[in-house]
């Protein structure tokens, strides 16, 4: 429950870590950005062996960070309200969605919400500003527990991340009310509209909540989810309970995700092997879509490679540049499919229009080195990935995708990261050959585009942006 909600103010010596306002242009975008602690008190849990959770340490209590960012004027404010649960894989505070998705959220007068998820971040936001975030805490309220082997992330035990159910709950409910409280009342005079999203990780925590605990009160605090990078599987319910299995993603027997309201799960060619969805649902209480983007990597460019590089609120080791060994880090431009599916999300919720069905990226069986069986994405004769939600960039190439790459450690070695994309370029050569010249391909871009727009690919708002884009790709890599 909810106690005080507290502006922590920006000035000159202080900012919020992970601030946006200056990356995504607020000034000029009429967006204002303000962080704010939650306080209140959690109930920690455990679970049976159906995931019915009970309590076992009642009223524990917390203070959390909320970063909001709203148009400045109540009246572009567009109805939509966006909750993202921080990614902390990187014991940092990753506001992945909004790096994926803010230019939509800004042209259409969305709120954004990114909320801390995990106390595994603490430590970064101390180190970042002492003084500013002495206050954050998850307490833990039964250290003396026996600590399991098979942790997926280092336990820290003086934190609790069970407290995260609660205060994932008590954070929908406040922007929700019109109560003192809630720093957002005055943008709730007409209809408004509650979305959980996360990334990676993050998705875990979304299904966890999901299976365990709407069902306890069927309270519908949010009206639609997206979920993008990750799968079927339940984060642990408390510090001391662990994956049911090491792989983060998929699982045995998962099929279409149950959800009350619309569920959309978004997957590049990082995750969509092992999600394995068995297929769409308008199903009553089985709302679910899965759309895949062939051609893309959980980590590329412009969410990682550019968003971070040189970012002074980062410490060095945070802000280093694509380190793989093979060709460039991937460029692949999948922003705007993540427009395209917020919109279809909201669409859903507000008018009750299905998102539409999307094609999945095709798959085929084929054998491992070891000799087993998998499943892998099929390939064009260019080497990218057939089906899926496309783009003129993979119809169009001007370069092979992969959704890895190798990079060098200090050590010597060479770590294999199944997560960070890089492409191969074609030659300038082999580009002239294909395509002619950079006017030409230009207009088989725009014819491409055309079709994805129609297709319901690509919003029709960004398809003059989609086309310059890949135009520019081709001109960088050689074509003229």
């Amino acid at each position: 429950m909810v106690e005080k909600v507290r502006l922590v103010p920006t000035t000159e010596n202080s900012h919020p870590f992970a601030r946006a306002a200056e990356k995504c242009h607020f000034a000029e975008n009429g967006y204002v950005e303000e962080e704010y602690f939650v306080y209140g008190k959690a109930n920690l849990y455990d679970a049976d062996e159906n995931e019915k959770p009970f309590v076992i340490a009642a009223d524990v209590p917390y203070v959390n960070r909320v970063l909001v960012r709203r148009p400045a004027d109540v009246q572009r404010f567009s109805g939509n309200i966006v909750i993202e649960l921080l990614n902390p894989t990187a014991h940092i505070d990753i506001d992945r969605m909004w790096v994926n998705s803010w230019r939509y959220f800004a042209r259409h007068g969305d709120i954004y919400i990114g909320m801390v998820s995990k106390p595994d971040v603490f430590d970064s936001l101390i180190n970042f500003d002492r003084e500013r975030y002495a206050e954050i805490d998850w307490p833990n309220p039964l250290p003396d527990r026996e600590v399991p082997e098979n942790l997926m992330f280092p336990l820290q035990t003086q934190w609790e991340n069970g407290l995260l159910w609660d205060i994932m709950a008590d954070c929908g409910r406040l922007f929700k009310t019109t109560g003192p409280n809630n720093p957002l009342n005055r943008y709730m005079e007409g209809k408004t509209w509650l979305y959980l999203t996360g990334w990676s990780q993050c998705t875990g925590f979304i299904n966890r909540y999901l299976r365990s605990f709407y069902p306890l009160t069927h309270e519908q605090i949010f009206d639609g989810y997206l979920n993008a990078g990750g799968g079927a599987q339940l984060a642990p319910i408390n510090s001391y309970r662990s994956y049911g299995t090491r792989r983060i993603f998929g699982g045995e027997g998962q099929s279409v995700f149950g959800c009350p309201v619309p569920f959309i799960a978004l997957n590049t060619e990082s995750e969509n092997q092992m999600t394995a969805w068995s297929g769409d649902s308008d199903a009553p209480g089985r709302l679910f879509r899965s759309y895949q983007f062939p051609g893309s990597a959980h980590d590329e460019k412009n969410n990682l490679d550019e968003w971070y590089r040189n970012d002074p609120d980062l410490p060095p080791e945070g802000r280093q540049p694509y380190r793989g060994l093979e060709g460039e880090v991937s460029n692949y431009p999948y922003t705007y499919l993540f427009h395209m599916t917020f919109a279809r999300l909201f669409t859903w919720v507000r008018e009750g229009i299905p998102a539409p069905h999307m094609p999945f990226i095709e798959m085929e069986q084929a054998v491992s080195e070891d000799g087993s069986y998998a499943f892998v994405n099929r390939k064009d004769g260019f080497g990218n990935a057939l089906g899926g939600i496309r783009t003129a960039a993979l119809d169009y190439p001007t370069a092979r995708y992969f959704n890895w790459c190798n990079e060098p450690q200090p050590d010597g070695s060479i770590r294999h990261n199944w997560l960070y994309g890089h492409a191969e370029p074609f030659s300038a050569a082999f580009l002239t050959e294909l395509y002619g010249s950079l006017a030409h391909y230009r207009q088989l871009v725009e014819k491409a585009t055309a079709y994805h727009v129609q297709q319901g690919f690509v919003l029709p708002e960004d398809a003059e942006d989609l086309v310059n884009e890949v135009t520019e790709m081709a001109a960088a890599r050689g074509l003229k």
